[in-house]
């Protein structure tokens, strides 16, 4: 049994809420609309098809857009959920992982099978329990790369 004990950084967080919302297949579609849209807003105004005021609003709406996913989404998340802001005590081996906060009364295992996914991004593994839920291990958190490389094993071993 290995242990992790850790607190998050709020801007590592935040940036990885980012990578997480970019990543959606939704949320990819939904950008190349607007970068589509844009495209052919500015094709049309240097036709002169598409009004001034016109280009103006598009692309306030799309930076309006962008400034929601990227800043709003993930700051209104990250102030939603005491767990950023705790400290976490984190046991895992090869049946599973036990998180636990100072706040929490109960530890209980949960089996590895408990994750749908796993996916390591340069400063967090993401542990997904669904499409939208998920827990973060930093890898700040990790003693050694060792470790690190352990915990890696163990999650994509046993996650399907």
């Amino acid at each position: 049994m290995h242990f992790l004990e850790f607190s998050y950084n709020k801007e590592e967080v935040l940036n990885a809420l980012r990578y997480h919302f970019m990543q959606r297949g939704e949320i990819k579609v939904f950008r190349n609309t607007l970068f589509i849209l844009l495209a052919f807003t500015m094709a049309g105004y240097a036709f002169k098809i598409v009004t001034t005021g016109a280009l103006i609003g598009i692309a306030a709406m799309v930076l309006l857009i962008i400034a929601v996913f990227w800043f709003l989404l993930p700051v209104s998340i990250y102030n939603k959920a005491a767990t950023f802001k705790d400290n976490i005590h984190l046991k895992y081996s090869e049946e599973g992982i036990t998180i636990s906060t100072r706040n929490s009364e109960h530890q209980r295992l949960l089996s590895w099978s408990t994750f749908t996914k796993v996916v390591e991004a340069k400063n967090f593994f993401f542990l997904y329990r669904g499409k939208k839920n998920f827990f973060l291990v930093p890898t700040s958190a990790f003693k050694s790369e060792d470790a690190q490389k352990e915990f890696s094993r163990l999650a994509n071993n046993n996650i399907n």
